[in-house]
């Protein structure tokens, strides 16, 4: 099958085949352009030991859209227009199979759900974003906690997993992709708002006890990527009431050699949702992240990026827990422990 734009993919001893890096123009010096296989067909593993452990390694979903080695500034252009056209097509989508919610509630759920995911899919490649699974993800259904560092973490997870996943609330109310994002089955929280946790928490309680798998981001916030930030506990008690081992993984990114580092461009912050009752940034992020940038300056450098990669490591077991406090704390330290800081 032929696809009309660079993928990256690795052979068994782990070395690059179409791998592009960036000069300071931020034109991709790749030399070779190849089709090798559709979106989600590229799956190559390897095993490599660490420790006494031999842990699989696995580059998935690592088409994106590239094309020929581009100027950066073309690239990005291309990949908004592509973007905006993928979820309004989406959107449409979601409104062309409305109808079905008078004649199957259950059916029109499901169709809705799967153009979510499709969207989310595709958006992936879309913004250039390239998966690495380290370890192996949890079988359904589970409970589990990650490290949160940027808006496209939210892409990654729900490329990579099914489960249901705890949203700011900010999120639903976004233009088109509020809408798809909701359709994916969301614990929408007000962060700002201690009693809010306890509505949620009964919403992911029954969750688990139907079966489904849940996870969130503890910190509740995004962070730069030097360490993981505290571990909120109040979501935790979904787990000690259902007595849910909590799994838990690690997430950071990585950029081209010769672009400029995932802590620069990858990642975004401080977060402009999060702001006080007076509606100003809290001190603690500016002094995290330093002054308020625009996100749209940050996305035009993101999409004229080759590639930006991000790196999931999977814990091998879960944490059991009986008091929320110390199973916070207890997975923070975990997910320190296999967290590897961004550059």
């Amino acid at each position: 099958m032929f696809w009309p734009f660079q993928m990256f993919v690795r052979n068994a001893s782990g070395q690059g085949i179409t791998d592009g890096s960036c000069n300071e123009a931020g034109i991709q010096l790749s030399s070779a352009w190849r089709s090798v296989a559709a979106p989600g067909e590229a799956q190559v593993a390897r095993t490599r030991k660490n420790g006494e452990m031999n842990v699989e390694e696995r580059n998935t979903h690592t088409w994106v859209l590239a094309g020929f080695p581009l100027w950066g500034p073309f690239r990005a252009a291309m990949r908004l227009v592509c973007g905006l056209f993928w979820v309004i097509a989406c959107y449409g989508t979601l409104w062309v199979v409305s109808p079905l919610w008078f004649l199957s509630p259950i059916a029109a759920h499901r169709v809705q759900k799967k153009v979510a995911r499709c969207w989310v899919h595709g958006l992936r490649g879309m913004l250039g974003i390239r998966l690495t699974e380290i370890g192996s993800p949890p079988k359904p259904p589970y409970f589990l906690v990650f490290n949160h560092l940027s808006w496209a973490d939210f892409i990654a997870v729900n490329v990579l997993l099914d489960a249901c996943c705890v949203l700011q609330a900010e999120d639903e109310s976004f233009p088109l992709v509020g809408k798809l994002m909701t359709c994916m089955e969301p614990f929408f929280i007000k962060r700002q708002k201690r009693e809010d946790a306890d509505r949620v928490v009964l919403l992911m309680t029954k969750a688990i006890q139907s079966g489904k798998s849940v996870m969130l981001a503890p910190e509740g916030i995004v962070g730069p990527g030097r360490e993981v930030r505290h571990f909120h506990a109040a979501l935790f008690e979904s787990a000690i009431v259902t007595k849910m081992p909590v799994h838990y993984l690690s997430i950071t990114y990585k950029t081209p050699e010769g672009c400029a580092p995932p802590s620069k461009v990858a990642l975004f912050g401080p977060d402009p949702c999060f702001r006080t009752p007076e509606g100003k940034i809290p001190d603690s992020e500016i002094e995290a992240w330093g002054p308020e940038r625009s996100f749209v300056v940050h996305l035009l450098r993101l999409l004229a990026l080759p590639w930006h990669e991000i790196v999931f490591r999977y814990a091998p077991e879960p944490i059991l827990g009986t008091e929320r406090r110390q199973l916070a704390k207890d997975c923070q330290d975990a997910v320190q422990a296999i967290f590897t800081p961004v550059e």
